[in-house]
């Protein structure tokens, strides 16, 4: 995966490239000397070495899964702020139901997103990296998994720019005394990036009766069923209002089809209230029906939907909220040392209980360690999925270290 995605990257003339720990390793640099990459610890410190690369006009890229974007969430958030010299994208995989798309509103940051194929990534990034450079302002974009390799043609050159770091305290300290000044300046920014989204070539409508469905590209299968007229976003934030609510005035009703976070849809929705309402189609609720509720081995699942570890807070919430039932959290070894922590302890303080099963690698001996130094005991391996039916029942806090999927 990494490999194809090096290979629609380096067309674009990047200077760095960083990755999180564990990632397949840059395979050119022999044919590209000029090029550094560097595997770091994490993803916050791999979006902060990269920050610093932009700050001194480098072209940098960043290629993490859209869970390890969320990692690095308190260098992202004040980035938009600082802004950067040098073109500066944050390339998102897209491995699991979990969206990058709510921090585009979140955080300010431009954000397009892609079908994954060579055509559309390509021409994603290369537009991503040119916004980048104009606005001064990193540019995310979400990826489905690329297909395959990709063939590269035409020779590559290295990138012209040079390192130039000019020290300006109103820019780079966003201090206080500068916020607000950074505030309207990034808002300024935001729409005239959306101005420019109005015309980008991922937004692609087709017209087929009044009754429409609106999506964004790295939505999986939401096109499968959509016999009527579509709106496929590639630019999801800001969103192309001029687009949308001329594709929306065409409907007698629309349907909005993307992520567990409605990204797309408070934006529209928010445009509608400002407009005293809609000229054209109403929104529609969606269809009839949730998704069945995940149970395995008689147990509630709960996995990281709303970001890393995220299934520790949302299930002792539910225990502590009088949910009937067994509760499983699902988390990873990662996403557990870096961010759950905090959440286990806090469950650990207040006496909740579930079963908690953390997917491990290599570190299930470091796991082990630090809950033992919580005093925690009832920490235990198992080999098989099927051992997790043994552990419900209990009424007590419980953590499986399991070495496979789940």
């Amino acid at each position: 995966m990494y490999r194809s995605l090096y290979e629609l990257i380096l067309p674009c003339s990047p200077r760095l490239v960083y990755t999180a720990r564990g990632a397949e390793p840059f395979p050119a640099e022999e044919r590209f000397p000029w090029v550094r990459w560097e595997a770091c610890v994490n993803e916050k410190a791999a979006f902060e070495m990269a920050l610093a690369g932009a700050y001194a006009s480098k072209r940098v890229a960043c290629l993490f899964t859209v869970a390890g974007v969320y990692e690095a969430l308190d260098p992202l958030m004040s980035s938009a702020y600082t802004g950067v010299k040098g073109g500066f994208v944050v390339v998102c995989v897209k491995e699991s139901a979990l969206d990058v798309t709510p921090l585009g509103p979140f955080s300010k940051l431009p954000l397009l997103v892609s079908d994954g194929t060579a055509v559309d990534l390509s021409r994603a990034l290369s537009f991503a990296f040119d916004l980048s450079e104009r606005h001064e302002i990193p540019c995310l974009v979400e990826t489905l998994p690329p297909p395959g390799a990709v063939d590269q043609a035409g020779e590559i050159l290295p990138p012209a720019t040079v390192s130039r770091f000019e020290r300006n305290p109103a820019r780079w300290a966003a201090i206080p005394q500068f916020r607000y000044e950074l505030h309207r300046a990034l808002n300024d920014k935001v729409e005239r990036i959306r101005a420019e989204f109005e015309t980008y070539g991922g937004n692609e409508q087709v017209v087929r009766g009044k009754s429409g469905l609106i999506t964004h590209r790295a939505t999986i299968g939401a096109t499968a069923d959509a016999g009527g007229s579509l709106l496929t976003l590639g630019a999801v934030f800001p969103l192309p209002e001029r687009k949308v609510s001329a594709f929306i005035d065409l409907m007698d009703e629309v349907r909005i089809a993307e992520g567990p976070y409605p990204a797309i849809e408070l934006q529209v929705r928010q445009k509608e209230r400002l407009r005293g309402g809609m000229a054209g189609g109403r929104i529609a609720p969606p269809p009839p029906g949730s998704p069945t509720e995940e149970v395995l081995f008689g147990s509630r699942v709960q996995r990281d939907d709303l970001g890393p570890a995220s299934s520790i807070n949302m299930a002792h919430g539910m225990a502590t909220s009088g949910t009937e039932g067994e509760i499983l959290a699902v988390t990873d070894e990662e996403a557990f040392l870096h961010s759950g922590l905090p959440a286990f302890v806090n469950a650990l303080y207040n006496g909740s209980a579930f079963l908690l099963v953390v997917r491990t690698g290599e570190r299930a001996k470091e796991i082990e360690a630090v809950l033992a130094g919580f005093g925690f005991t009832r920490c235990f391996r198992i080999g098989e999925a099927g051992e997790i039916e043994r552990y419900t029942g209990t009424g007590r806090l419980t953590v499986l270290l399991y070495e496979g999927d789940l």
